[in-house]
C-alpha cells in the first residue's frame, strides 16, 4: 500500500500544466502554447500568453503582432484548458 501511494504522489503533482515556453519558428515568428489543469477557461490562459509574449517583444524594443490564436476549454476526463498563440515581434 505504501508503495502504491508513493507512486501516485509524483503523478498527482506532475502533469498539472504544460508550457512550451516561447518557441522560435524562424523569420521573427514565435509560438507559445500552455495548458493549465487549474484553469476552467482557455481564454484566461490565452491572456496570460499574450501578456508574456508582449513582454518578450518589449524586451527587444519591439511590439507584438498576433498571427493566430486559439483557446480550448477544460474538458473533464479529457483535456486541460489551454491556449496557443503564434506571434511576431515588429
Amino acid at each position: 500500500m505504501r508503495i502504491f501511494i508513493s507512486a501516485l504522489i509524483p503523478l498527482a503533482l506532475g502533469g498539472c500544466a504544460t508550457n512550451s515556453g516561447i518557441v522560435d519558428l524562424g523569420g521573427d515568428s514565435y509560438v507559445y502554447a500552455k495548458e493549465d489543469a487549474w484553469a476552467y477557461n482557455g481564454n484566461a490562459t490565452k491572456v496570460e500568453i499574450l501578456k508574456e509574449a508582449a513582454a518578450f517583444c518589449a524586451k527587444q524594443g519591439k511590439r507584438m503582432s498576433v498571427q493566430s490564436s486559439d483557446a480550448k476549454p477544460y474538458m473533464p476526463y479529457s483535456s486541460y484548458a489551454g491556449a496557443e498563440v503564434q506571434f511576431s515581434c515588429k
